[in-house]
């Protein structure tokens, strides 16, 4: 990550454009131990995320709202919510009324503050809660593929009791995310976000006729509500509800309705990058060893090329007279020599070989451009295994070597 100019902590009031992905900018502000906000916007989306001494304080997004009470209330446990939450315009409408003037912070401590008074939450529920909308806002912050970031330095003080402050750690939030979005990446084949709407299918319209029990207990409340209020009626982690509308979606019992403004313009569950596989050649559990011998380094190339494969550990060896030693202490699978050579010819090298106990039962192949019944005859009689008659393709040497070593 970096930025178009160095974040420092001396001056009381600063501000400094950010450049890079979420994760990178929130770790590089955290650890200049500083104090201030960062802002991000990206179609038309705001988020504020605070920082004191490296530390986030709290963070929320425009999407945000005095209806988000209602969902993490919920996740408190707390069953007075929705009557609480009925009550609050008519015990505090000066808030409400003058909530388009105010940042939403603002809004939301003026409801606090009421809910504290009217006795619906203590100080360690108003604490939890404040955590919580901190991690709703800083997850789709994280989600962000790009936007426009800002880091505010500053000395602040949020508009609440300081006893509520609360003091997040960055990396042990990033690592909470991770393992959400990993377990949302598992559905985010279809399911993209949990705005998204599910309705069901009509009998007549969907491709299968039956419906499960559980679809059909889901059935009245799959009208309209997003995941995220499905989960709240039925008292479940979004997640759990995501999972379990995934197959019902594969089939096509249930299809998914976009988000509600303003959620629509939420960025959507990260994308998993798939890695093409990589190509690996697995080794045979068994590798033949072949020695050629041959005086032409033309033959010897060939023979290579055409058994250039995993299988196969070829041992070329051009001089007929270095032959021999080379091969007692190779102990190749398969041995194919050629007739007509220098100094020994492949006859009497044959000859030779078969009356070691090294070798006596190793194959050999007599190679050799010599079509006569005679020298095939011979080549018989000084124990030689078979007959390879030059030129030879690559399918007729494959056919050969396969006969002796499989």
């Amino acid at each position: 990550m970096s930025t178009k100019q160095k974040i420092n902590t001396e001056n009381s009031l600063a501000e400094y454009q950010l450049v890079g992905n979420p994760q990178e900018i929130l770790r590089q502000v955290a650890s200049t131990s500083g104090s201030g906000y960062v802002n991000a916007f990206h179609d038309g989306i705001g988020w504020q995320i605070y920082f004191k001494n490296g530390g986030i304080t709290y963070a929320y997004s425009s999407v945000q709202s005095l209806q988000s009470f209602d969902y993490h209330f919920h996740c408190l446990g707390l069953k007075a919510s929705p009557a609480a939450l009925k009550m609050l315009p008519q015990a505090n409408t000066e808030v409400l009324e003058a909530a388009d003037n105010l940042k939403p912070i603002h809004v939301m401590s003026r409801a606090m503050d009421w809910y504290r008074q009217e006795g619906h939450l203590n100080l360690i529920q108003m604490t939890r809660l404040l955590e919580n909308l901190t991690k709703e806002a800083i997850e789709s912050f994280l989600w962000l593929m790009e936007a426009h970031y800002q880091w505010v330095q500053a000395d602040f003080q949020l508009p609440w009791d300081p006893e509520l402050e609360i003091n997040l750690n960055l990396e042990q939030i990033i690592q909470h995310f991770k393992q959400r979005t990993e377990a949302w990446q598992e559905v985010n084949e279809l399911i993209k976000s949990p705005y998204e709407r599910p309705y069901l299918f009509s009998h007549e319209q969907s491709a299968n006729t039956s419906i499960s029990p559980a679809l059909e207990k889901l059935k009245k409340i799959l009208r309209g509500f997003s995941i995220r209020e499905i989960a709240l009626l039925l008292n479940q982690d979004e997640m759990v509800v995501a999972k379990l509308l995934y197959p019902y979606v594969q089939k096509g019992n249930v299809f998914l309705g976009a988000p509600k403004e303003p959620f629509n313009h939420l960025p959507t569950v990260p994308q998993v990058v798939k890695q093409a596989p990589v190509q690996t050649r697995v080794r045979p559990t068994k590798v033949y060893k072949i020695a050629c011998v041959d005086d032409s380094p033309t033959i010897l190339n060939e023979m290579h090329r055409f058994l250039d494969a995993d299988e196969y550990e070829v041992t070329k060896i051009e001089d007929p007279i270095k032959a021999a030693s080379i091969l007692f202490r190779l102990k190749p699978d398969l041995i194919l020599m050629d007739i007509t050579m220098p100094e020994i010819n492949g006859y009497k090298l044959c000859s030779l070989l078969k009356n070691s106990v090294a070798l006596r039962e190793t194959p050999i192949v007599m190679v050799t451009g010599r079509t006569g019944f005679v020298d095939k005859a011979r080549a018989k009689l000084v124990g030689a295994s078979d007959y390879l008659t030059k030129p030879f393709t690559r399918g007729s040497l494959l056919s050969i070597v396969e006969k002796y070593v499989k």
